[in-house]
C-alpha cells in the first residue's frame, strides 16, 4: 500500500478549511428536520451514530428493514472523531487501526475509502524524553538517576518499557475472548494484586500502570482480566502485521460516508431522555420533544451515558449494575501548535514521556512532510486528566503550556492551543474507552449485552473479542443478528 500524507494533495491551510466545509455539510445533509417530530413506522431505532449505531444500522437496512438512527451532537461519529480544521486533520478519538481490524479494513473498502499508511513515519521517530520530577532525564544517565527506584536489573529500562516486562509469561488467557469465560474469573481482582502475586516489583507497577495508565486510574482499580485480554488482543494483531492505518483525510470521514450510505438520514440533534418498552413496541423520547415509535430499538451509547436515560420498565439485576457502574477512561487531550521548532534549539525530541500533569507529549508528523510536525499532542490521563478538568478551560491550558516551558525553556513562547478536549466532561460520552473494574466481569460480564425487553444493547464496551474501532463494528454485528431474529 502506497505511503501517502493526512493532508493529502490538498495541502495547506486553505484545505483544511476546504474539507472542514466539506465535513460539515455532509454532516447537515444528515440533520433532517430541525423541529421536533412525532414519527413511528420503523422496525428498529438506533440511538447513537458512532461506528457501533451506524453499522448495526447499515446491517439492518441491507436485511431490508426500516431503520431510524438518532443522533444527540450535531455530528456523526461518536468518539471516532477528527478535528478537519486543524493542519494534518488530528484525531481526538479512534486515532489508528491494523491489519487485524478485519472489519474496519472492510467497511472502509466498501465505502471507497483510501487508507493512508504511516507505519514508516511511526519507526523513524520513536524517539521519547524521559521528564521525572519536571527534569529531563537523559536514557543514558536514567540507570544512575537518584529518581530510579527500580532493581538493578531494571535499572536500565525505561518506563515505557516496563508494561511487557511485567506480563511476559504472566498472561494466564489463551485467546482473546476467554477473559469474558467463567473460568477466567479468578483473575478478576486488581491488576496491582495480580502483578504483586507473580512476583513483579511495586516500582515497576507504579511505573507501568498507575503513572500513565491506559486502563482507570491506576493498577489498583482497573481488572487484571482487562489488562490480560488487551495484552492478548495486542499481541495477536502485532502478530498480523505491524501496520498502523487511518483514513485518508482524518478517520471520521468512515463514519460520515456510513451515514450517507443509509437509506433515512441520522437525526442529528436528538438527545434521548427516556425508552419505554409495551407489547406492541418501543417509544424514543427526545429533549427537544421529539417521539419515536418502533418495533426494537438498539442503544449503542456508552453506558456512562445510558445510566441517565429513563427506562420503562427500569433495568434491574446484574444490568442494572453494569450501566450504574460500568467505568470510562478519564482522557483529555490538548492540541499544541508550534510556532517555530524548539526541539531544533535544545537537540531532543518533541515527544515525552512525564510523571506530571502532562502524562503523555506526542509529536503527530501529518504534514507535507514527514519531519513537519503539524501538532503536538498532550495527554494526560486517570487522576491527570482529572486534575486538569476541575480546572477552568484557560487556566488548564496555561498550565500545561507552563509546564512544557519549565521543563524545555526553548519552548518558551513557541506554543499555541489550537484545541482541547475531555471526553470525561464530553455530555455525550462521559469518558473514553469502557475499563472493567475488579469483580465486573464476575458481576455483570454476562449481562452487560443482555436484552431489556425489545431494547437491545451494542458499543465497544459490550464487544467480546475486539477492542476500539473493531469491537464497536463487531458489537453491531452481534445486535443486529438479535434483532433480525426477533422480528
Amino acid at each position: 500500500m502506497a505511503r501517502v500524507t493526512r493532508r493529502t494533495i490538498l495541502g495547506g491551510a486553505a484545505a483544511s478549511v476546504m474539507a472542514a466545509s466539506a465535513m460539515r455539510a455532509t454532516a447537515a445533509q444528515a440533520t433532517g428536520s430541525a423541529k421536533p417530530v412525532q414519527e413511528a413506522g420503523a422496525d428498529v431505532v438506533v440511538i447513537g451514530a458512532g461506528l457501533s449505531g451506524l453499522s448495526s444500522a447499515l446491517l439492518l437496512e441491507e436485511a431490508g428493514l426500516k431503520v431510524r438512527v438518532l443522533e444527540a451532537r450535531d455530528r456523526v461519529g461518536g468518539r471516532v472523531f477528527t478535528r478537519f480544521d486543524l493542519p494534518g486533520y488530528p484525531e481526538v478519538g479512534g486515532n489508528s487501526f491494523g491489519a487485524g481490524y478485519g472489519r474496519v479494513l472492510d467497511v472502509a473498502r466498501r465505502m471507497e475509502l483510501p487508507l493512508a499508511d504511516f507505519s514508516d513515519r511511526m519507526a523513524r521517530f520513536r524517539k521519547t524524553e524521559l521528564v521525572i520530577n519536571g527534569q529531563i532525564v537523559p536514557a543514558d544517565a536514567w540507570a544512575k538517576s537518584p529518581a530510579n527506584k527500580l532493581s538493578p536489573k531494571l535499572r536500565e529500562r525505561m518506563p515505557w518499557e516496563l508494561g511487557g516486562i511485567a506480563m511476559a509469561g504472566r498472561n494466564p488467557l489463551g485467546a482473546p475472548e476467554e477473559w469474558r469465560a467463567p473460568s477466567a474469573r479468578a483473575h478478576d481482582v486488581p491488576f496491582h494484586d495480580f502483578l504483586t502475586a507473580r512476583g513483579v516489583e511495586p516500582e515497576v507497577i507504579r511505573l507501568a500502570y498507575s503513572e500513565n495508565p491506559y486502563f482507570g486510574n491506576s493498577a489498583h482499580d482497573v481488572s487484571a482480566l482487562m489488562y490480560c485480554f488487551n495484552e492478548i488482543w495486542g499481541a495477536g494483531q502485532r502478530q498480523i502485521s505491524s501496520h498502523q492505518y487511518s483514513i485518508q483525510g482524518g478517520n471520521q470521514k468512515l463514519p460520515l460516508a456510513m451515514a450517507a450510505s443509509l437509506k433515512s438520514p441520522v437525526h442529528l440533534n436528538r438527545e434521548v431522555v427516556s425508552v419505554s418498552t409495551d407489547q406492541q413496541g418501543v417509544t424514543v423520547r427526545c429533549a427537544d420533544g421529539s417521539q419515536y415509535r418502533a418495533k426494537r430499538v438498539i442503544c449503542s451509547l456508552p453506558y456512562s451515558v445510558v445510566r441517565s436515560i429513563r427506562f420503562d420498565p427500569v433495568l434491574q439485576g446484574a444490568h442494572a449494575a453494569a450501566v450504574t457502574l460500568m467505568s470510562y477512561m478519564i482522557n483529555t487531550l490538548i492540541f499544541l501548535r508550534p510556532l517555530r521548532a524548539f526541539w531544533e534549539d535544545d537537540g531532543l525530541s518533541p515527544a515525552m514521556w512525564t510523571d506530571g500533569m502532562l502524562g503523555t507529549v506526542s509529536a503527530q508528523r501529518f504534514g507535507e512532510t514527514d519531519e513537519e510536525v503539524t501538532c503536538l499532542v498532550v495527554n494526560p490521563r486517570g487522576f491527570k486528566a482529572a486534575y486538569l478538568d476541575r480546572l477552568p478551560r484557560e487556566e488548564a491550558i496555561r498550565r500545561v503550556i507552563a509546564e512544557i516551558e519549565s521543563i524545555r525553556p526553548a519552548a518558551r513562547g513557541a506554543l499555541e492551543c489550537t484545541g482541547y478536549h475531555s471526553w470525561h466532561q464530553d455530555p455525550y460520552a462521559a469518558g473514553d474507552w469502557s475499563v472493567f473494574g475488579p469483580g465486573h466481569i464476575t458481576r455483570f460480564g454476562d449481562a452487560i449485552i443482555s436484552t431489556h425487553g425489545h431494547v437491545h444493547f451494542c458499543g465497544e464496551h459490550t464487544a467480546m473479542a475486539n477492542r476500539g474501532m473493531e469491537a464497536a463494528l463487531e458489537s453491531a454485528e452481534r445486535a443486529a443478528i438479535e434483532v433480525m431474529t426477533s422480528l
